[in-house]
């Protein structure tokens, strides 16, 4: 759960992080999320959506509707205790409402605000009255497990749910989440709080903005459909097959290849000892740390396919996921003082820069064996 300590400030935080332009990653949901200590997975057509490995999700806006099998994938999501935040209007979605006893209504006019419906308020430590919700859409309960909790005099535009051991909220508005309604409406920017209030702390978010990828519906990668699925595509690639065996025989001697020895390698420590003299009078440690850092994070994502861009956490359990070995968290260690708070002194970078090339050496990385022939 979010701290009550601090949620005015965490509240003014989230209208200042969009006004921001100093942060360009993400979207303004992704980063105010991420700035909340939420652990935050854009779904996109690289990364689709994974279940099994979120606590909740978040659709934002969706104007595709989800597929009858990634529809009943969300309700088993919930069923064993997820928890599901659906943020639209597009009649795309009625199918996702209804599965959950519930209908969208349009109305010819925008409504612009919603008020709290309930007397005793569902979020009682920072109960808001009225949020800006900009929609000419209601929904209808058709069962009667659903709370209401914000509405105009057309009906409910938020509600909620227990499905299961999980639970699911109903917003029927885009601009409720966007940055307009987030950077300009106080209101909204509390309703968001509140929201996240009801998660576990460094909660897993899957978060789908316009559209929900899973593996079975992204669309195919083109140049590999353009490859493998036509015949000149396919003629290419055995054309390029037989070029290369061509090239292989056509410089064999005798005797069997031999593995080329990288002499004159230089290790990182000796790159250090290099800038660090040139450098000294700069004070540029923490640059050279960071080109060790940035070199070596690309490294290991690339040996096992994990972006490097994460943050260090979420790094680490992607390649934990994907089989690397941490044995007594020597690579957390290494990745956390890759990473200082402070000031870095030259005993402490060459430690350091020592520390990677043994990693490199136990974990193979950047070493490229090649075969040569004796003549």
């Amino acid at each position: 759960m979010l701290g009550t300590k601090f949620a005015p400030i965490l509240i003014a935080l989230i209208c200042f992080q969009i006004s921001c332009d100093s942060f360009v990653d993400g979207t303004a949901l992704h980063r105010i999320l991420h700035r909340l200590k939420f652990r935050v997975t854009e779904i996109s057509e690289i990364y689709p959506a994974r279940l099994e490995r979120y606590n909740v999700l978040f659709l934002q806006d969706l104007h595709k509707a989800p597929t009858e099998t990634e529809v009943k994938d969300i309700q088993d999501f919930v069923n064993t205790g997820g928890t599901l935040i659906v943020a639209g209007d597009d009649p795309v979605l009625d199918g996702l409402f209804n599965v959950y006893g519930l209908k969208l209504h349009e109305f010819p006019e925008k409504q612009e605000f919603s008020r709290r419906i309930a007397d005793k308020p569902f979020f009682p430590v920072h109960p808001i009255d009225v949020i800006r919700a900009r929609t000419n859409s209601v929904i209808e309960p058709m069962v009667n497990e659903v709370v209401a909790l914000y509405g105009t005099e057309d009906g409910a535009t938020v509600v909620t749910l227990r499905h299961g051991k999980g639970r699911v909220f109903f917003i029927a508005s885009t601009y409720l989440f966007s940055r307009d309604g987030l950077k300009y409406d106080e209101g909204n920017a509390t309703f968001l709080y509140n929201l996240m209030s009801t998660l576990p702390r460094n909660a897993r978010i899957g978060l789908a903005e316009k559209r929900y990828y899973t593996v079975e519906t992204r669309p195919p990668d083109p140049f590999a459909a353009l490859v493998f699925g036509t015949r000149g595509g396919l003629g290419a690639v055995y054309i390029c097959l037989i070029l290369f065996v061509f090239l292989v025989l056509r410089g064999r001697r005798f005797g069997k290849p031999l593995d080329v020895q990288e002499r004159n390698r230089r290790l990182s420590s000796e790159y250090v000892h290099a800038m660090t003299a040139l450098y000294q009078k700069g004070d540029t440690r923490l640059e050279i740390l960071k080109h060790i850092r940035d070199k070596f994070r690309a490294d290991i994502g690339n040996r096992w396919r994990v972006s490097p861009n994460l943050d260090t956490p979420t790094f680490l359990e992607e390649l934990a996921q994907r089989g690397a070995v941490d044995e007594n968290e020597e690579l957390t260690n290494l990745l956390t003082d890759l990473e200082p708070s402070g000031g870095i002194s030259e005993a402490q970078l060459l430690d350091i820069a020592k520390r990677v090339d043994v990693y490199r050496e136990v974990a193979n990385l950047s070493k490229s064996k090649s075969a040569v022939h004796r003549n």
